[in-house]
């Protein structure tokens, strides 16, 4: 495939998710708004809460097996060894199995101490232990690399829009009738469910299609063999990828157990702002895993280095365009979707809007990283970002509030992608000389 079809068809799936995402964004603003106004700030984060704890622990446990079936997936693909692929699908479904399983029984144990933590009263203290179910819809993890391995991406962006859709219904319904906060919980688990089961049941039909039925086995160490490498680059692509989403977590129920359930709303409301531009972003650099690894495979490593400046030179240019319209409305957004006494705290709504800017920039670069074998590298970039983030943010909160978050996640972002870009450019360099030095020496 030539780097102007990989960035074609790169751009045909970016549309599907940015698309959908943005579209269906909006919507889950304006659920969030609704109930803002309809139930109020504190019943709205006790539902935040609740959500921020089912995906804490769904991220500690989670092994990101999806990037694993692209990792490894595509070069058995390429090859047509179907017999690997099966069996690639078979150990990363295992993995899941196992992990999801430990987080829903921790998650649970852990539900009469969370409840004390953060407020939940007695309705959601009560149903908590059936919502950790939704571990398993959340991670979705085997089915989600299985999708993107047989470029079926308008799954997932269609997987969002359900969400999105079925928990504004259930929402209204609430509202019109009077409900509660339970009821607005047992909309998102409903949401999360049916959305969640979309996915499963897709993947599972496109394996069948192509008689690829998984060999799933629990004699793991065997089956690693067979993929060298494999359980670093599990380990390394967990632990890199969990880093900014327990950062996320963490934060929301940090926020709610010192500062109380409507400052957690008023965090998560400003997250989802700037979330249509990181949800986007974030998505986006793994549609580059599968050509990014037969990119390094085949040693094209000036090919990669055009991707990756390619890419730079589109995000900054819509970063600076959409930034500058998105700074100017954003004061009349906040006002017009929250109400005038939200913009007390535009800071922190601003604030969170640059950080998503600079994450669109080098959205990918950490993925070529996990290409060039170098998910070590990538892990101490993250340690150091996070290392910043928690520095400013325990040291600033109790001074200037929510801002210091703010502050935080801006350290965050610029130490990490400032690190990567640095450490990769320096890579590349090395590894395009040597491989030009290769292609001159003589051939006997």
């Amino acid at each position: 495939m030539s780097h102007k079809e990989i960035h074609r068809r790169f751009l045909h799936n970016a549309g599907l998710i940015v698309g959908g995402r943005m579209t269906f964004g909006l919507l889950n603003l304006g659920t969030n708004a609704i109930i803002l106004h309809s139930f109020g700030a504190a019943d709205l984060g006790m539902l935040m809460l609740l959500v921020a704890y089912i995906r804490l622990f769904a991220e500690v446990v989670k092994f990101e097996s999806w990037q694993a079936v692209l990792r490894f997936g595509v070069i058995a693909q390429d090859r047509g060894e179907d017999n690997q692929l099966r069996r690639l699908i078979g150990l990363a479904l295992s993995v899941d199995f196992v992990t999801m399983l430990l987080a829903i029984i921790a998650s649970i144990l852990l539900i009469p101490y969370a409840a004390g933590w953060f407020g939940w009263n007695d309705q959601i203290t009560s149903v908590a232990p059936w919502f950790m179910i939704l571990i398993v819809f959340v991670t979705n993890a085997t089915p989600n690399g299985v999708l993107r391995l047989f470029d079926r991406v308008e799954i997932i962006a269609l997987q969002h829009g359900i969400n999105a859709m079925v928990r504004f219904v259930l929402v209204m319904g609430a509202v019109i009738l009077g409900g509660s906060v339970l009821h607005l919980a047992w909309a998102w688990f409903i949401a999360f469910a049916i959305s969640g089961s979309v996915t499963m049941l897709v993947c599972a039909y496109e394996l069948i299609k192509r008689d690829l039925r998984p060999l799933i086995s629990l004699r793991w160490r065997k089956t690693g063999r067979i993929f060298p490498g494999i359980w670093h680059f599990l380990m390394m692509s967990n632990l890199i990828s969990s880093g900014p989403l327990l950062v996320t977590h963490v934060t929301t129920l940090f926020v709610g157990a010192q500062l109380g359930s409507a400052q957690a709303a008023v965090l998560n409301l400003a997250r989802q702002i700037a979330s249509g531009i990181t949800t986007p972003a974030r998505l986006l650099g793994p549609l580059m895993l599968p050509d990014y690894s037969r990119l390094s495979g085949r040693g094209d490593w000036t090919g990669l280095r055009d991707l990756l400046v390619q890419q730079l030179k589109i995000t900054a240019i819509a970063a600076l365009g959409g930034g500058v319209i998105l700074f100017a409305v954003l004061p009349f957004v906040v006002d017009t979707l929250f109400g005038a006494e939200m913009l007390a705290h535009i800071w922190l709504f601003r604030l969170l809007l640059l950080t998503a800017l600079i994450n669109t920039l080098g959205f990918s670069l950490h993925h070529a990283m996990f290409s060039a074998n170098k998910g070590g590298t990538a892990l101490l970039t993250q340690i150091a970002a996070m290392t910043v983030y928690f520095t400013i943010m325990f040291s600033g909160i109790w001074v200037i509030g929510l801002n210091a978050v703010g502050l935080a996640m801006i350290g965050f972002a610029i130490t990490a992608r400032g690190l990567t870009f640095l450490i990769g450019r320096r890579l590349l360099k090395k590894r395009i000389k040597r491989s030009r030095l290769t292609d001159d020496q003589p051939h006997i």
